[in-house]
């Protein structure tokens, strides 16, 4: 970050006041007397150890409406007070975050000092937001059996689902991702203390490991996300504890069995007789987690700690170390030892009776010794051919300060930074010296027969994704007004460093030499985040018993893949390619959008019990650097060629069959454009794509402490991007005929690509796809019940989804077929043409809807 850019930030920060309130949550109400009129002018009290002064103090407004905007989760009270009136003290208010908790109170006429003090009642009917939310308290994060990820405990929330299922821990070391309501978990947005802690890595898929222990509730947010946030995926907000003013401390164990003994299989004696080689054995599951917090100094500087361990090894069927004779040994099964050991500290300042100042530190050590599941091809020796991890370096670090100017005015300002450094390399000692005869014969060995892998793996890749952020805003309060604006950005690097023994595969068939898969390695590729940039305004206006909540966000995003030099390879030369971004191709990036929110609540009949709700947002799909991939100079390339262990020509050579491939043992190139700067347009006016968001719904108290709920909800993609490849008309280079289903003897017209296309280098232009061709439409129905018995809380829910895509821009019209005129093909590939690019057989099944290319493919669903 340049001098000039952070003098940028800081002026900007103090101009706008900043303020990071995603974390918070605010407690609102009406007052009215015992004729239920509104009362302007009732003093309100909020006290509570959550807020930095330990007590605020507001007024209702000319509508009888106050609001305490912007506190930390706790428990709160509030004390109700006006001449001629008793005082009314609610206790026991529990506030989560990302919420509004609505607190009514009706003053009675009585003498000074009369007091009248009620325990509150938990409200379950939000009257002021729109937002579908569901809080994870610490009691339920504790009691739930669990892996104690925020991951696996999303999947308990309605409409919330898992990329990947995660029992008791068996996932926990490769991450699963959230999703859900017909949104991808790129769509995921995940925060620290309300700052956003995902990485550059896969366009912010990647999050870091956050200790559970650190953590106080987790909030998930799964429709209607306000101006505050891009995406409009679920909304992971964990809340961090704060050390306080006596000393605490929790611990946290859960092991299993040795060598699954507590794992069930289904695997039967009849399919290991017909070839099955068996299911996956967790060989144990570890998890030890505990914090320790307090004051240093007493109502003024506290701290929390926290360390966790957890490791999961598990043995994939059919890998095993080899013996002596080079048989497997089938008493010593592959194991994936893997481990993350985790330290957290987290320093609260309270700096006066205004200010506060938080910041937070964790570092990360994962450990992945030999990379087994998963893999394409087993490791005949997982000593010499699996891949591990190593080098990595995983931390998040952020600073907070809070300034409470006056009851009215809050400012925050916050920095948070996000590090997933990780490498997926070769075992010790298999990576040999560019160009040396160990390096040659180091080369990896795959067997597409036999499915299995000798020597080194392939592709060793480094990954550097740095993600650094900034926020500042102004929040301003009154009885009816809560306004809210602000500014925030990120940027960081995402570089990748790629290499291979040999620069090539060798690839055999039941271990005959058959063919060679070349790499243009070594690649060193440096993508970057210039800007993120982010400003807001929204407002939620109270109206008697409407809530409306409106926004409207300006995004500016920019990235680039900065100028970069790579050695000479053993197939192509040394390399050396100049800046991309929007100012060398017009139209990559440098995009400025605006997104509008709005949220609107009606308290149906002004108790609190009954809220009908509707919003509409515009979210932008989340962008770092996934959409220059395709513009990338310096990506890896692969080419396919004949291999025999002697020379082409047919004379013996002294090298013959000894397993290392030779030029002169290699054939000719089959990938014309392998080494090669493909010829790829981007249509200038090429537009960042996006979707739009309805939601309508109901919520109603059925009884003291329960609700239940029901939404409808609905989502659109637009501008999806596709590529075509103008090199092949989709109509006049391909050629009809027919096959006959076999299962029904039908006739089914099938399409060849012409063999004067064979071979041809790509033409590739980029550009937004038609919205009657290209589409994905989601509609979803919630059921939600939420409810607490005395100390028990629970919740439920059942979702209905009903998602149709349509991808027919695949191609041209075919002759004697339905008519249309798309010719695109959606994520084409620069490596040579084939027989999927502009390809009319996609057109098969192409649109769930059923309206259009039917005759190619009827959907019969």
């Amino acid at each position: 970050m340049t001098r000039a850019k952070f003098a940028v930030y800081v002026i900007a920060g103090l101009v706008l006041l900043p303020m990071l309130a995603s974390a918070q949550s605010s407690i609102s109400g009406v007052v009215r007397d015992t004729s239920g009129a509104v009362m302007p002018n009732v003093t309100v009290e909020g006290r509570s150890p959550a807020l930095i002064e330990r007590s605020r103090t507001v007024a209702t407004d000319h509508a009888g409406r106050y609001t305490i905007a912007d506190i930390r989760p706790g428990v709160y009270t509030l004390i109700f007070t006006l001449t001629g009136f008793k005082t009314v003290e609610r206790t026991g208010i529990e506030v989560p975050s990302n919420v509004s908790v609505p607190i009514n109170v009706e003053l009675g006429v009585g003498p000074l000092g009369q007091t009248v003090t009620v325990e509150a009642v938990a409200p379950v009917v939000d009257v002021q937001n729109a937002a579908r939310t569901q809080v994870l308290s610490r009691e339920i994060m504790d009691v739930i059996p669990s892996s104690h990820t925020f991951q696996q405990l999303g999947g308990l929330v309605p409409g919330v689902r898992l990329t990947t299922p995660d029992v008791g821990g068996s996932q926990q070391m490769e991450q699963t991702y959230i999703y859900g309501k017909g949104s991808s978990a790129y769509n995921t947005t995940v925060m620290l203390d309300g700052m956003n802690v995902n990485s550059n890595y896969l366009d912010s898929l990647i999050q870091n490991y956050i200790d559970d222990a650190l953590l106080q509730e987790t909030t998930y947010q799964t429709s209607g996300v306000s101006a505050e946030t891009s995406a409009g995926g679920t909304l992971v907000n964990m809340i961090p504890k704060d050390g306080g003013n006596q000393f605490h401390g929790a611990v946290f164990a859960g092991i299993t069995g040795q060598n699954g003994i507590w794992q069930a299989s289904n695997v039967t004696p009849d399919l290991l007789a017909r070839g099955l080689l068996g299911a996956q054995t967790i060989e144990h599951i570890q998890n030890f987690d505990g914090s320790i917090g307090g004051p240093i100094i007493k109502d003024k500087l506290w701290f929390l700690g926290s360390s966790r361990y957890n490791t999961t090894f598990d043995s994939p069927p059919g890998i095993f170390y080899p013996k002596a004779d080079g048989t497997p040994d089938l008493t010593r099964p592959g194991v994936e030892e893997q481990w993350i050991a985790s330290g957290t500290l987290r320093l609260s300042w309270q700096m006066n009776s205004k200010m506060k100042f938080s910041g937070t530190y964790e570092r990360n050590i994962k450990h992945k010794g030999h990379e087994l599941t998963g893999v394409a091809f087993k490791p005949l020796d997982p000593s010499v051919a699996a891949q591990r991890r190593g080098g990595t370096l995983y931390y998040v670090a952020q600073g907070k300060w809070t300034y409470l100017v006056t009851p009215k005015l809050v400012i925050d300002a916050g920095f948070s930074t996000n590090i997933i450094h990780y490498a997926v390399v070769y075992q010790p000692g298999q990576e040999k010296v560019p160009f040396t005869p160990e390096w040659y014969a180091g080369a990896s060995h795959t067997d597409s027969v036999l499915v299995t892998r000798t020597n080194a793996p392939g592709v060793q890749n480094f990954f550097l994704p740095d993600r650094r952020g900034v926020s500042a805003s102004l929040s301003y309060i009154t009885g009816s007004h809560s306004i809210k604006a602000g500014i925030q950005d990120a940027w960081g690097k995402n570089d990748q460093v790629s290499s291979v023994n040999a620069d090539l595969i060798q690839q055999y068939s039941s271990g005959v030499p058959v063919s060679v898969q070349i790499q243009n390695t070594p690649i060193v590729s440096r993508p970057r985040v210039d800007a993120d940039l982010a400003l807001y305004v929204q407002d939620t206006w109270s109206i008697k018993r409407l809530a409306i909540t409106a926004g409207l966000r300006f995004e500016y995003e920019k990235s680039s893949i900065q100028p970069v030099m790579a050695p000479a390879g053993r197939f192509v030369p040394a390399r050396s390619f100049p800046l991309v971004d929007c100012s060398t191709i017009k139209g990559l990036g440098c995009w400025k959008t605006w997104a509008p929110r709005v949220g609107v609540v009606y308290d149906l009949f002004g108790n609190g019990k009954t809220a009908l709700k509707a919003g509409f947002g515009k979210y932008n799909l989340p962008a770092d650097t996934g959409y220059l991939v395709p513009f990338n100079l310096m990506a890896i390339s692969t080419d396919t060629r004949t291999w025999k262990d002697t020379d082409i020509g047919g004379k013996v050579l002294p090298t013959n069959g000894d397993g290392i491939a030779q030029e002169n043992e290699i054939g000719p190139s089959t990938n014309p454009s392998f080494g090669k700067v493909l010829s790829r347009t981007l249509d200038p006016h090429y537009k960042r794509d996006y979707n739009l968001q309805y939601s309508a719904g109901v919520q109603h108290q059925i009884r003291r402490g329960m609700s239940v709920s029901f939404n409808w909800l609905h989502r659109t993609e637009y501008n999806r991007p596709f590529t075509n490849n103008r090199a092949v008309d989709p109509v006049a280079d391909w050629t009809p005929f027919n096959i006959v289903n076999p299962l029904t003897g039908e006739q089914i017209q099938v399409f060849n690509l012409n063999s004067n296309k064979l071979g041809l280098t790509p033409d590739f232009f980029q550009t937004n796809a038609d919205q009657k061709l290209n589409r994905n439409t989601y509609t979803g129905f919630e059921f939600g019940l939420n409810g607490r018995i005395g100390k028990g809380v629970f919740f439920a829910g059942w979702t209905i989804d009903h998602v149709i895509d349509t991808s027919c821009d695949a191609g041209g019209t075919p002759s004697g077929t339905a008519s249309g005129t798309g010719v695109v093909l959606t994520g084409s590939t620069p490596g040579g043409l084939t027989n999927n690019v502009n390809d009319p057989n996609t057109f098969r099944f192409c649109d769930q809807s059923g309206s259009l290319y039917q005759a190619l493919g009827k959907n019969v669903s």
